[in-house]
């Protein structure tokens, strides 16, 4: 069974998150290390085409690391109360890390996201909606 549990993450959070990750994508080490993959892509004879999709790639899974450490931000203290109420040890752990992961993310007209979290006990999904 499964029980689902919708929370927003306010438009200015993701206003905040979204410039965060221009920033880090564009500027300093992230930079330094783009340019020092592409000079080595280069010198092992990639495609430009090819260079450019791994790029992608690895910018699109930054984004989503980063999209789950916000949502970790926004939501871990709720998460893990909720959880180690009634697990503990490995158990618990895996199952924050399960929570945080799978959440699903849509951004809403306003620019806020909503995020569905799925519990797998009805306890569980009650006690996180009643601590946020």
């Amino acid at each position: 069974m499964s029980i689902t549990v919708q929370k927003i993450i306010p438009a200015a959070r993701t206003h905040q998150f979204h410039q965060m990750v221009e920033r880090w994508l564009n500027e300093g080490p992230i930079k330094l290390a783009t340019n020092a993959t592409i000079t080595a892509m280069d010198n092992a004879g990639l495609p430009k085409a090819e260079q450019a999709a791994i790029i992608e790639d690895r910018d699109i899974i930054m984004k989503h690391n980063m999209r789950l450490g916000v949502i970790s931000e926004v939501f871990a203290q709720a998460i893990e109360k909720t959880v180690n109420s009634s697990r503990s040890g490995s158990d618990a752990r895996d199952e924050i890390a399960r929570l945080i992961v799978t959440a699903v993310g849509i951004r809403q007209e306003d620019d806020s996201e909503r995020v569905t979290f799925t519990f797998t006990s009805q306890t569980e999904a009650e006690l996180f909606d009643e601590s946020i």
